[in-house]
């Protein structure tokens, strides 16, 4: 099926005007039939409640057809809050492509706020359910995840993902992220 929607979910701290995501959204925005980034509540401090909730309303909005054609991005800890999103969906209710950018099972060293995203297991039978197999973008010198093949590993091990480690990327921050932007026109086209 073809995906003609996208949606991203930000990273810690960040909302719909961080990093890549205007420069994506400016660049696929006259091919498809949508495509936001969302501002979910408390970026600062997120908690899986508060972005779960933001992620399953902006879901909710699109009808089982719709869902279908919709391809998800999170960044860093949006991967985490979005895979938690997918293990609540009804059944039969699913995406029609998942891309996890820097994303992570653990944080080398992390701070309080973030070990409950850590620590809160997700029902990842129930996320298999609600998407295909990940495509995941890692970087081989990311500050948050300096142990990429582990990192790697586990993604494939855990939801069969497909993934690619680009050298240099760190955490994906910047304005335009080549790398993103591939992955994304490969999965809108199938590939």
């Amino acid at each position: 099926m073809m995906l003609d929607r996208v949606i991203i979910v930000p990273r810690w701290a960040g909302g719909a005007s961080s990093d890549w995501y205007p420069s994506l959204c400016a660049a696929l925005s006259p091919t498809l039939t949508s495509i936001r980034a969302l501002d979910l509540p408390s970026p600062q401090a997120p908690t899986i409640d508060a972005w779960v909730g933001g992620i399953e309303a902006a879901l909710a909005e699109l009808d089982d057809a719709a869902l279908a054609r919709t391809l998800v991005i999170g960044h860093s800890v949006g991967c985490r809050a979005l895979l938690h999103a997918l293990a609540r969906q009804a059944p039969g209710r699913r995406v029609g492509g998942l891309l996890l950018v820097a994303a992570w099972w653990t944080i080398d060293s992390p701070w309080p706020t973030i070990i409950p995203w850590i620590e809160t297991p997700t029902d990842l039978d129930r996320v298999r359910g609600a998407a295909p197999p990940p495509r995941v973008l890692l970087s081989d010198n990311d500050p948050f995840t300096a142990d990429f093949r582990r990192n790697r590993a586990r993604w494939e091990e855990l939801l069969g993902a497909s993934v690619t480690v680009v050298a240099g990327a760190r955490h994906f921050n910047g304005a335009e992220e080549p790398a993103v932007a591939e992955a994304v026109a490969d999965l809108l086209a199938g590939r």
